[in-house]
């Protein structure tokens, strides 16, 4: 009886390695293991190699996450061939080049390059970049996504949103569309595609962080701010949406390091169609104008002027012969909506203005002495 036990225990060991052993041969015999109906299945890669004593490597894949990898690769395959690379070279410094000449100098200066990128907007050869990118520079040359370098002649550019139009003459250009900005959310996947570093088509990936961004530039216009990763010669490039549409032109950064930091700032597409449509239409950019000079509110002023909140842009006074003037607003008068739309302050009245077409008829509300009125403003060229 005493040899039993332990015949009994060493007979348990056995049978479990036995069952042990068993279930670790099913696991990786080859038979395809259901997580859940259409959603995940563990099965042989079909790019698996056998390794390991001939067992075939597995892979979990996932219909789904395919499939959106698929639209992804599809749309910047849509993208890429109307992104450009541009090389502008400075214009010669002639102090520098009479140094040279009169061999005041070792060795000759080489002439410096700026990098940048840009997009196609017309079959015609009609590009889209950043005024930065080009500004105070002599040849330019565009380097399209079938390795193709053309020589671009600059249309027109506008320096207060740093937009300009360049022009290529060649065949079989692939133009991008112009989204609507004004659509654009917060959170909404976004994705970058540009020529950092002399990188040619970099593409990445984030959302749109923010929308208004404005305290960080004297533009006339507000920013997306976007955490997909922009770095120097991203500028000029596009921001498309899911849709394969341009909502942004990338610009600049914020960055400690000099480098990406998931800081980036883009112009809204609208602001770029209006410059681009100028300087088709005109050979340069018309500037609506109102004609006030206005005043932030405090809560001080807004008390005194029977106000609920400093939402507004108070008129400080009106220049003759101005918009403002024509229609009769006075110094003392809130503005509180344009166009139905509420004003938070002086700088979104100015914002909401210069996307205004000039000659189009706006409705101004106000509140002057406490009472509500709405006034309509026809918006003027800017005089020069």
């Amino acid at each position: 009886m005493r040899y039993q036990l332990p015949r009994f225990l060493l007979f348990l060991f056995f049978l479990f390695l036995f069952v042990a052993a068993l279930f670790f041969w099913k696991s990786f015999s080859g038979a395809s293991v259901s997580c859940q109906p259409d959603s995940c299945v563990t099965k042989p890669h079909p790019h698996s190699s056998l390794l390991h004593g001939g067992k075939t490597i597995f892979s979990l894949t996932n219909p789904s996450l395919e499939a959106l990898d698929q639209e992804l690769t599809n749309l910047v395959a849509h993208a890429l061939p109307s992104v450009v690379s541009i090389i502008a070279t400075d214009q010669p410094n002639h102090d520098a080049l009479l140094r040279e000449f009169f061999e005041f100098t070792e060795r000759p200066i080489p002439p410096s390059n700026k990098m940048g990128s840009g997009m196609i907007v017309s079959s015609k050869g009609h590009i889209i970049t950043n005024w930065h990118v080009i500004k105070n520079t002599g040849a330019i040359m565009v380097e399209l996504s079938d390795g193709r370098g053309i020589s671009a002649k600059l249309l027109g550019f506008d320096d207060r949103t740093d937009i300009a139009i360049l022009k290529i003459n060649a065949e079989g250009l692939t133009p991008i569309v112009l989204g609507d900005s004004d659509q654009v959310q917060v959170g909404q996947s976004v994705m970058a595609i540009g020529n950092p570093f002399g990188l040619e088509e970099t593409v990445t990936e984030g959302i749109i962080s923010a929308k208004g961004r404005r305290a960080i530039s004297e533009a006339a216009h507000e920013f997306f701010q976007t955490s997909a990763l922009i770095n120097p010669g991203n500028s000029g490039g596009p921001l498309i949406d899911i849709h394969g549409e341009v909502i942004g032109i990338n610009n600049f950064i914020i960055s400690r390091s000099g480098g990406a930091e998931g800081l980036a700032f883009a112009i809204p597409s609208n602001v770029a169609r209006r410059v681009y449509n100028d300087i088709m239409q005109y050979g340069y950019v018309t500037r609506p104008w109102f004609g006030v000079i206005l005043r932030p509110l405090n809560p001080r002023l807004a008390h005194q002027l029977c106000l609920q909140s400093t939402s507004g842009a108070l008129i400080v006074a009106t220049v003759p012969h101005s918009p403002a003037a024509q229609a009769h607003l006075e110094p003392g008068d809130v503005i509180t909506t344009f166009n139905n739309r509420p004003i938070k302050d002086w700088i979104d009245l100015r914002n909401r203005i210069a996307e205004i077409k000039v000659g189009t008829t706006v409705s101004i509300g106000i509140h002057r002495a406490g009472q509500p009125l709405t006034i309509p403003v026809t918006i003027e060229e800017e005089p020069e």
